[in-house]
This record gives C-alpha cells, structure tokens and sequence, in this order.
C-alpha cells in the first residue's frame, strides 16, 4: 500500500485550525491539579512565566511539583527570584545555593564567627531563611555560600534525599542537625 500523502494547508486554513484547537473554552474547563500536572512538564522559568497569564494558572503554579531542574542561586537577581518561587513556585524539588556577589552575603546564623561577622558587616544582607518557604525539596546543594553559623531552618526538609555541603568555612552543624531529614539517603560535606 502506498504511504499517505499529507495534506499542505494554506495559511488560512491552519490558522483556522489553531484556532479551533486552542478554544479558550475548553482551557478553562480544566482543572487546576490537570494544569498542575502540566506546568510541572515545564522547567521553573517557564512555569513562572505561565503563572502570569490567569489568577487560575497562578494558583495551579503554587501547586504544581517542579521537576528536578536544578535552580541555583548564584547573585542577587537569582535570590529575588527565589524570594519569589518561595511562594509562587513553594515546591520546587532542588535548589543551589552559592556566593551572591561581591559586597553581598546570606544573614549570619546562630552563633555566628564574630570576628567575621564584625569583617563583613558592611555587606548587604540577605536572609538564607526563606528557603524554608519551600515545601518539598529533595535535593539542596549549599557550595561556597558565604554563610556564617548555624543554620536551623536549613536542617528541616523532612522529604530532602540529598545535601552536598561544599566549601562553606563558617558553617556550622552538629551531628543531630540531619535527623531533620528522615529521607535523607545521601550527605555530602566538603
């Protein structure tokens, strides 16, 4: 038999297919946890970017389960936009945290260093505890983040699987710190 030959639409009429298909109609007859499921095919920029169109997309984004891409806080723009997904995005499944910049740390934690805290005083700081805005992250990687003391709020993921500490000199924790992840098969400390 011989292969079917396909079909040229001309421009008018493919417009009037996409039309057809995209009915606006049958968009808002969906579900939120069905658009959920969907942005969760999507990497979180897009998703965040989805989010914009409706008060029904932005409320199916705050549920949706973000895949493991790995969102990486690395300057100052990146951690406003992760004070942002914190409450737009709040399951974002993996996170990086790094330096932010020149002049820019995170907030000292408990018992801080104090003869760091005193050297870097004049930084701009920004608070690393908003990261316990996100509900259920799996992975969290915390490398060459200028961070000093104790960090409580860090050690209470109880659905993270996996933490790399890497070339954090100020960091402190106590061995008691990671019963906070009950998940957690894998700890990685540089």
């Amino acid at each position: 038999m011989p292969p079917k030959k396909k079909t040229k639409l001309t421009r008018p009429q493919a417009a009037a297919a996409a039309d057809e298909e995209a009915d606006p109609a049958v968009v808002e007859q969906l579900d939120d946890n069905v658009i959920a499921i969907i942005f969760g095919c999507f990497p979180p920029e897009d998703t965040m970017r989805m989010r914009c169109v409706c008060k029904k997309w932005r409320e199916a984004a705050k549920t949706t389960i973000v895949p493991m891409a790995d969102f990486g806080v690395n300057s100052v723009v990146k951690y406003n936009a992760m004070r942002v997904m914190t409450t737009a995005l709040p399951n974002l499944q993996q996170i990086t945290i790094c330096r932010l910049g020149n002049g820019h740390k995170y907030s000292d934690g408990e018992d801080p260093d104090e003869e760091m805290a005193t050297a870097f005083a004049h930084f701009t700081t920004h608070d690393i505890n908003i990261i316990s805005n996100f509900r259920k992250p799996h992975r969290l990687n915390i490398d060459g983040a200028f961070m000093n003391g104790r960090y409580p709020t860090l050690f209470n993921f109880p659905l993270l699987e996996k933490l790399r500490i890497s070339l954090c000199c100020n960091f402190k924790w106590e061995l008691e710190m990671p019963s906070g992840f009950p998940s957690l098969r894998e700890l990685d400390v540089e």
